[in-house]
């Protein structure tokens, strides 16, 4: 099942119940992402709408996952510690990613101008 993540577009069936099938999903997902850690209680939450700018305890992350889903092709979980030779899938994967790495340098650059100025 984890081998196709095809799982993720499938959040919720017919009436608008999350599925079964997503929520084994989000356990494995997870277990897999809070596995690479060293000593850390949260990991970058992938869900649609915090896009892995904001960080998360596993509940946290469960539940934003099932409530939002994950974020657009995020089928290579590259940012939780998972190594591929296809990173990349398409040119739409590649947006998306792209579009996080400018949100993360973003957001470096307001912290250090902030830590900068003393704030």
């Amino acid at each position: 099942m984890m081998d196709d993540r095809s799982w993720i577009d499938r959040r919720v069936d017919d009436s608008g119940f999350v599925t079964n099938e997503f929520k084994e999903g989000v356990q494995f997902f997870v277990r897999f992402s809070f596995s690479r850690l060293k000593a850390k209680s949260e990991i970058k939450c992938p869900c649609s709408k915090c896009k892995c700018r904001k960080w998360g305890n596993p509940e946290v992350v469960s539940v934003h996952l099932c409530k939002h889903g994950f974020m657009n092709n995020y089928y290579t979980w590259y940012v939780h510690g998972e190594t591929s030779s296809n990173i990349v899938r398409n040119f739409e994967e590649e947006s998306s990613y792209m579009e996080f790495v400018r949100n993360e340098v973003d957001a470096l650059y307001y912290k250090m101008a902030v830590d900068a100025m003393g704030a």
